[in-house]
Parts: structure tokens; sequence; C-alpha cells
């Protein structure tokens, strides 16, 4: 029950990367592009390519869990000895591993396989006024102003770029002056996605140096 538990937990975790996979391969995000190993042609539109190995990655995890279900439910009647009904537990056992296995191997195939388009990836980062709390830190750290004001100025800045068209990066220092007189020219400093990103620099942040600590730290773990 413990294996088929942390198998269940794996698919899970594979299933929510599939997904991952699926959704930024369509053309509306473009993030990834998965060779032929691992997509094949639409039956009806010639231009299509489907992610197949991640939407069945994204599949066996009911295969997994339906076999934690089965045995679970086998197993929460009996008394607390050996009893005949538990070797019905081979088959969902031997079912869910390799499903397990084959999931494994297809998402480690199609993450060494993909390509990343960093461009696309990069103007998503910093879509959608991003790194608006970035502003917000900037203002209690540096202008030593209570947050809730520094969420109300901040709030203003997005109401106003928004008007002009522009991201927070893209707001002149004088329309960012007039809601704030103490913002200096140093603001855009932490307005890019990278900035954001590079600041977060405690345990497990998203600091270029965290990431690779960590990636480092789980290969180690791993091997």
């Amino acid at each position: 029950l413990e294996a088929l538990a942390a198998a269940t937990l794996c698919g899970v975790h594979l299933s929510r990367l599939a997904e991952e996979l699926v959704i930024w391969t369509t053309p509306q995000f473009g993030f990834v592009r998965l060779s032929d190993a691992f997509s094949t042609g639409s039956s009806i539109m010639p231009q299509k390519r489907n992610p197949d190995a991640a939407e069945l990655v994204r599949a066996k995890v009911g295969r997994l869990m339906g076999s934690f279900t089965q045995l679970t439910l086998v197993m929460k009647g009996l008394p607390l000895a050996y009893s005949k009904d538990m070797q019905e537990d081979k088959v969902p056992t031997f079912e869910a591993f390799d499903a397990l296995e084959l999931s494994l191997a297809a998402m480690t195939g199609m993450i060494l396989d993909l390509e990343p388009s960093t461009e696309r990836m990069a103007a998503a980062a910093g879509a959608g006024f991003s790194t608006a709390t970035d502003l917000a830190d900037w203002l209690v750290r540096t202008l030593d102003m209570p947050f809730r004001d520094a969420h109300h100025v901040t709030g203003a800045a997005v109401k106003r770029a928004e008007a002009l068209g522009v991201d927070l990066p893209g707001l002149p220092l004088a329309e960012l002056q007039a809601l704030c007189q103490g913002i200096t020219p140093a603001v855009f400093d932490v307005l890019t996605p990278a900035a954001s990103a590079g600041s977060r620099r405690s345990f497990g942040g998203t600091a270029p140096d965290q990431v690779r600590m960590q990636a480092a730290r789980w290969r180690e773990r791993l091997s």
C-alpha cells in the first residue's frame, strides 16, 4: 500500500508536468516544441502536432490511483493477520508499476527532447504587470513606506500604465513620481522579470544561484 501510495503521488506529479507540456506546446503558448518522437500529426488537421506522449502520461495516473484504491478497499475490512484476500495485491501492484515505469521513461524522454522558446517564455514572464509586487516591495524597502500604502501606489501605477498602453517598465519616471515623489530611476532596476526572479535569494528561491543549488542538490540525492 505504501509503495502504491508513493507511485500514485509520483504519477500525480508526472501528470501535472505533462499537463504543462500539453499547454506549452499549443500555438497559443508556444513555450516548447516536441519532436516527432514524442508527438504525432492530427488525423484531420495537417498542421497540428499532438503531444501524445504527454497526454498518455497525464492519463496513466488513473491506473496508478485505481490500483491504490483497489488494494485499499481489499485491505480495509481485514483482521490484523494474513488473509487469503491479500493475494489480490499482485495484479494492481504490478500493473501500477508497469504504468509508472512507462510514464517515467516517457517524461524523461520528453524533457530531454523538448526545445524551449526562450523569447516567448520571456515575453510571457513580463506580461500582465508581473513585477507589480516588486514595485511595492521597492517602495517599502527604499522609502520605508507601509506596505498598505505601497500597495495603493502600485495599484495606481498599474492603472496608469494600462491607460498609456505600456507595462510597468515602460511607464515614464514622471508618471511614477506623480504618484509618489520619492521614486527614483533606481526603481527600474527591479521592474524586469529577471530582476524579480533574481531578488528571491532565500533557500529554494527563484534566484539563478538558488535554482542551480537546488538542481545540484537533487541530482546528488537522486544519483
